[in-house]
């Protein structure tokens, strides 16, 4: 098996050029849709893991840390992306020796968990297993009307200062989130596809973020947001839109009441690194709650751990959830 090696600076143009033919995506993909951790002063080198054939870079995994506030939880966990190899050195099991040894490094780092997004099939194998939870409900322009919701005036956010300060802390109140800097937003409000509105006049602040017309982030007075939704959906042409939440007991009544549709998802593909320590770290979540004991757990298979703690179709006590615009 080739060896294992940290990327530097000086491998940040082949990298890109790398992940672009693995991926079959446009120059310079990655750097513009995450430009918070994709751009090259946003590299962790330190993080990313290769494998050459020669000079040339033929498999790649990427462990992004990701400082979270969970509820009542605050703590860093293993992010993985970038997860790739190319196509002509497929199957000399490049990836597994890169995945493990990122596993390796999140353990020795102390971190409890990791997260990815990626198929079941083919991360199973290395103990990730389908869950976490993430409430979705559905408004729609009809049941706006119905319970008289009225438009509010959007303004586009074409980086105005003091609407990013706004945004940042509005963000930064939700219960689930990572741990942003002001640089970062700004960075996140570049997504090529991204339409950012805020409100205007006398409304509350409140802002809602859309890519191709679906929510993927919203913040501030909910009763302001529902309002730029019912003036969005009608100038994109939209019927209904999605918000996501964490859990049931955050979901602000205005939302309940002009819901007409809800849905239970997983957030991702999750895995425990050290159970005692998620046992721990996690236990402020689920105050009250029937944990299974350590013994217990210890029986189990990794999936089966992941699936009793965090799964998305039980009452499990435990939830992570992270906002798409910082999905890796």
């Amino acid at each position: 098996m080739s060896a294992v090696v940290n990327a530097t600076k000086a491998d940040y143009v082949a990298i890109q050029r790398y992940l672009e033919e693995a991926y079959n995506h446009a120059t310079d993909f990655f750097p513009l849709h995450y430009p918070w951790c994709w751009r090259e002063e946003n590299t962790g080198y330190e993080h990313t893991y290769l494998i050459r054939e020669g000079s040339e870079i033929v498999s790649l995994v990427r462990m992004f840390p990701l400082d979270l506030v969970l509820g009542k939880v605050q703590m860093r966990i293993g992010g993985i992306g970038g997860v790739s190899t190319k196509p002509s050195c497929r199957g000399k099991g490049y990836m597994s020796e890169l995945l493990n040894h990122a596993i390796r490094q999140m353990k020795a780092q102390q971190m409890p968990v990791s997260i990815l997004w990626g198929d079941q099939h083919r991360y199973g194998s290395f103990g990730y297993q389908t869950a976490g939870k993430v409430v979705t409900l559905s408004v729609s322009r009809r049941s706006l009307e119905k319970m008289h919701v009225s438009p509010v005036a959007a303004l586009r956010f074409q980086g105005q200062p003091e609407l990013l300060s706004q945004m940042l802390q509005a963000y930064h109140a939700h219960g689930f989130h990572r741990r942003r800097t002001e640089q970062e937003l700004r960075l996140l409000c570049g997504h090529p596809e991204l339409l950012l509105f805020c409100t205007q006049g006398k409304a509350p602040f409140a802002y809602l973020g859309v890519i191709n017309g679906t929510p993927v982030e919203y913040g501030g007075d909910m009763p302001s947001v529902l309002g730029l939704a019912a003036q969005l959906m009608n100038q994109l042409g939209r019927w209904s839109m999605d918000f996501r939440f964490p859990q049931w007991d955050v979901i602000p009544e205005c939302v309940r009441a002009v819901a007409w549709s809800w849905k239970v998802e997983p957030i991702g593909q999750i895995k425990i690194l050290n159970l005692e320590k998620t046992l721990s770290a996690f236990a402020p979540q689920a105050p009250g709650a029937i944990i299974p004991p350590l013994q217990k757990l210890q029986a189990m298979t990794e999936l089966e751990q992941t699936e009793a703690l965090f799964g998305t179709a039980h009452c499990s006590p435990f939830n992570i959830m992270v906002w798409p615009l910082d999905y890796i």
